[in-house]
């Protein structure tokens, strides 16, 4: 299992997300900040809009770079 901050992933907190996969990691990730957001944290609110106003290309270069990062990542 391999572990990274919310911020790391572009979020705004220095939550833990772990996962076994990078798949699973953003997984973990998405919920993070759902619950976040459910909970009016402003700052996850503007770190996710920021996200969406990526392009679609520039939001798979993301991930693809995250993906292929995904093995240096610390054990958790």
């Amino acid at each position: 299992m391999k572990q990274t901050t919310c911020r790391n992933l572009r979020g705004a907190c220095d939550a833990v997300i772990t996962g076994e996969t990078a798949a699973a990691m953003g997984a973990a990730s998405k919920q993070h900040v759902m619950q976040m957001l459910q909970a009016g944290d402003a700052a996850h609110k503007q770190a996710m809009d920021e996200m969406m106003q990526l392009s679609q290309a520039d939001q798979e270069k993301w991930y693809g770079e995250f993906v292929a990062g995904f093995a240096a990542l610390p054990d958790a």
